[in-house]
């Protein structure tokens, strides 16, 4: 009895040792298989370019002990390349590849455009405002080509933006396209008599313009029929043009009487207005003088601004003849107010220079029907720009304003880009190039050594987008070495092996027009 007592104890022993030893044999294979999963590092693995590079990218669990032993403080995360690492955890370490990649397209704001159906469509950069990427933006155009509207309405155009690596985003820009063909109305138009000084005379109290869609349209007075030195009953058009290039006009009659002159005031003389550039001896320089005085702004910009619109505003297109002559041109705008292409130059050129802003003629090449044509550069803000106030263009009602050469690459404005200095962007040709469209990354291959890290660089202008440095093709090695004992200390930085570099041929962004 007491026998069986003993080998009933003992079984229970044994028993309750198999299942210790079953439970510790359970735990270790569950220590071997699964918490060894979850530490088992990625060797090859792709960031995301502005990521921040941490060990959980390497694997799902991080063991408590995990260390960088190379060191990483001098890696960019925000441009592309190619690392191999180090890293140490437990009494392992290992080798790895780091893949710093850019699929992120660009960033931007859609900006909700207002159009006429005549007129030119704005450039696809202009249509997108705050355009942002880590790697640089290459180009930005609208998707479907240059939007046309036959039509009034709400549209929506898409624009899309592409960053040197390929990457794209596409912005869905408001469209509300006016189809205007009515010309605004003139009222208070009334005649009016001269006695004395005609800076006194006053043409537009009591008139008011009012248009169906524009709110400001611009008003100005042809009076180049009025001789102010004689007396006589003169006519006088007042000329409303809206933002389509609707033109209303209102005609009224001006009396000039001069004391001591035997001319009847109730005549019409014969007009003196010529058609030539000559139209008297006086003195420009001192016309330009006095009127830049009113025109003067906090800055060189906007002194440049004031100066080409108010020759836009104030003067008539008209064609003449004869040879042009700057001073007989400039005086004939500031008399006269009309006069061709060349006389809007002439008048533009005086300002500018009595404003000590420096400034310089541009030809039309080749010529357009035979035609020349005639506008400016103007250095501001250390740079070369287009600028022209000739008016009469009815897609595009507005003066051309700090214009690089991709923004006034029309029919109008073709010019020789050699005989002049390097303009805004960049550009040195008189049309703009194409820009290429970037292609995908390609997958890297085994190279012997590592090429040096790409880098961006800002381009100079407002809203700047930025364009990669160019750097050789690489081909960074896909075998890891097999593990190395660990070191006592992390080891250097390594030299990336650069993503293969797009194509560098872009155009330099440029700022916004005004028009």
């Amino acid at each position: 009895m007491r026998k069986k007592l003993q080998l009933k104890k003992e079984g229970k022993w044994i028993i309750a040792s198999a299942a210790v030893i079953l439970a510790t044999a359970v735990f270790a294979v569950y220590m071997l298989f699964f918490s060894d999963a979850g530490s088992k590092i990625k060797e090859d693995v792709i960031l995301e370019a502005g990521t921040p590079i941490t060990l959980d990218v390497f694997f799902d669990t991080v063991p408590g002990d995990a260390v960088f032993l190379t060191d990483i403080s001098g890696i960019d995360q925000n441009v592309p390349a190619i690392y191999q690492l180090k890293i140490g955890y437990g009494n392992k370490e290992a080798e790895v590849v780091l893949r710093i990649e850019d699929h992120t397209g660009p960033s931007g704001e859609p900006v909700p455009m207002t159009v006429y159906t005549n007129w030119k469509m704005p450039e696809a950069k202009e249509c997108v405002n705050n355009l942002y990427d880590l790697s640089g933006v290459a180009k930005i155009e609208y998707q479907e080509g240059q939007p046309k509207f036959n039509a009034g309405g709400d549209f929506t155009v898409p624009v899309i933006a592409t960053d040197t690596y390929g990457n794209t985003t596409v912005f869905q820009v408001p469209f509300k396209v006016v189809d205007d063909h009515t010309a605004p109305v003139i009222t208070g138009v009334k005649d009016l008599t001269l006695e004395g000084n005609p800076d006194t005379l006053n043409f537009f109290e009591g008139v008011t313009v009012k248009d169906d869609f524009d709110p400001e349209p611009v008003l100005k007075i042809d009076d180049t029929q009025v001789n102010y030195t004689r007396s006589g009953t003169y006519e006088i058009v007042y000329k409303a043009i809206d933002k389509a290039g609707n033109i209303g006009t209102a005609k009224a009659k001006l009396v000039i009487k001069i004391e001591g002159d035997d001319a009847d005031p109730n005549e019409t003389p014969t007009s003196t207005d010529s058609n030539t550039y000559y139209v008297g001896d006086g003195d420009p320089y001192a016309l330009a003088s006095k009127i830049v005085s009113g025109l003067k702004r906090s800055s060189d910009v906007e002194t440049a601004r004031a100066i080409f619109n108010w020759v836009h505003d104030t003067l008539w297109f008209r064609l003449l003849s004869g040879t042009p002559d700057f001073e007989d041109a400039a005086y004939r705008g500031f008399t006269k107010h009309n006069g061709d292409c060349y006389v809007y130059y002439a008048c533009c050129k005086m300002l500018l220079d009595a404003a000590g802003i420096e400034s310089m003629r541009v030809d039309r090449y080749p010529r357009y029907n035979g035609n020349i044509h005639y506008w400016l550069l103007v250095k501001l803000n250390g740079e070369w720009y287009h600028c022209d106030a000739t008016e009469g263009y009815n897609d595009h009602p507005g003066i051309w304003f700090m214009c690089t050469d991709a923004e006034i690459n029309d029919k109008y404005h073709q010019f020789d880009g050699s005989q002049y200095p390097m303009r805004a962007g960049g550009s040195s040709s008189y049309k703009s190039t194409p820009t290429p469209t970037p292609s995908p990354t390609p997958t890297p291959s085994a190279s012997p050594s590592p090429s040096p890290t790409p880098s961006t660089s800002a381009t100079p202008t407002p809203g700047a987008e930025v364009t990669a440095t160019p750097t050789p093709d690489p081909n960074p090695p896909t075998d890891t070495p097999s593990p190395t004992p660990e070191p006592e200390t992390p080891t250097d930085t390594p030299s990336p092996t650069p993503e293969p570099e797009p194509t560098t041929d872009t155009p330099s962004p440029t700022p916004e027009s005004t028009t």
